[in-house]
């Protein structure tokens, strides 16, 4: 007969959360993609492969990702990289969060502004870059995570999402809010790993393990540093420092 503590662990689920590859802000003309419409270049692509070998041995029974394109793209890559023929579910509420006009900062303090969007003073009512609340993210994405954590469908899931998506639901792991929020960061392609067991409590793993550079050496830029020198400030992510190659 089974203790008590031994259906608890035959019970526990596994959670693998990946956040999409690198990608490129603007198409080869130099003109902006929509935020919606951003594709992985190439060294996102490299990353979502690498994130999948990285996966190879888990035995993922369920694949969900955004349905954004960097996701997509992500999924696919990752999934020819591991031994699972399971289906990829689509949940719009995991998309990341909308900003503004975020290519058009301007003015004293703007590159800051822009650099800490994701990381200081935020509250519910806060707005990323002019656009979308992070109360608006919390209320969407984490109903769609708790969904997910109810089905009794999978024993290993599979989320391919995004840095601000996977944020909000590592708070939730934590059992922290927006101050949480705000301490963690999200590497392209990189992956997390929670266990959940059967009385919904949670067990980090692994947080932004990015199996190309796993100790980040040459990885000194927040999120949003880096899409500010090399996006808003062409050819400035190369000459700057903490700026990987």
């Amino acid at each position: 007969m089974l203790t008590e503590l031994e259906k608890v662990i035959n019970a526990r689920r596994r959670i693998y959360l990946l956040r999409h590859g690198e990608v490129s802000y603007f198409d080869p003309s130099g003109n902006p993609y929509q935020p919606g419409e951003v594709p992985l270049n190439k060294e996102g692509r490299d990353q979502a492969i690498s994130a999948g070998k990285a996966l190879g041995e888990a035995a993922v029974d369920l694949v969900v990702t955004s349905g954004l394109p960097r996701a997509l793209q992500t999924a696919e890559l990752a999934l020819e990289q591991m031994d699972t023929g399971c289906e990829t579910e689509h949940i719009d509420d995991l998309r990341e969060i909308v900003p503004g006009d975020a290519f058009k900062s301007t003015g004293e303090g703007a590159d800051l502004a822009f650099a800490n969007s994701l990381r200081k003073s935020l509250g519910r009512e806060t707005r990323f870059l002019g656009g979308e609340t992070f109360g608006s993210l919390e209320d969407r994405v984490l109903p769609a995570f708790e969904g997910l954590t109810a089905r009794d469908d999978w024993s290993e899931l599979l989320i391919v999402a995004h840095g601000g998506t996977n944020r909000m639901i590592l708070s939730r792991t934590l059992g922290g809010g927006l101050d949480t929020f705000g301490r963690l960061e999200q590497d392209a392609g990189c992956i997390n790993i929670i266990d959940l067991d059967p009385d919904g409590s949670f067990l980090l793993r692994l947080i932004n393990y990015t199996p190309g550079s796993p100790i980040k050496a040459a990885m000194r830029l927040s999120t949003m540093e880096r899409i500010y020198m090399s996006a808003l400030l062409p050819g400035r992510a190369e000459e700057s420092p903490g700026t990987s190659a």
